[in-house]
């Protein structure tokens, strides 16, 4: 039992930083396909650009991105030699609603 505790002690600084590299994502920064620029060798999938695994061949041969694991590092974007992957920016739900919300006011104001 001491033997977990002191392995869990140790390892304990390091947690953060690893649920942080895990789960953490650039807000609103999603990676895409250039379909037009895909070649669909699957140099993506074979040499891991991804460290989340959101890149995956479709049975068309061409890269496909899952946005659910897509962290939005961008280095996918700088691995491809064909520079198929590409970065959309995309503001976060509750950037687009606050705008939204403002846009609305000013609107009636100006009525």
């Amino acid at each position: 039992m001491i033997g977990i505790v002191s392995k869990v002690v140790r390892e304990l600084p390091s947690l953060p930083r690893e649920l942080a590299v895990r789960y953490a994502r650039v807000p609103g920064v999603y990676a895409l396909v250039r379909q037009e620029r895909c070649s669909g060798c699957s140099a993506c999938v074979r040499k891991g650009f991804c460290r989340f695994g959101a890149i995956s061949m479709t049975e068309e041969r061409k890269a496909h991105v899952d946005e659910r694991r897509c962290r939005g590092c961008g280095r996918c974007t700088h691995l491809c030699s064909r520079d198929a992957f590409a970065l959309e920016i995309r503001p976060p739900r509750l950037v687009t609603k606050t705008l939204r919300r403002i846009d609305n006011e000013l609107t009636e104001l100006m009525k």
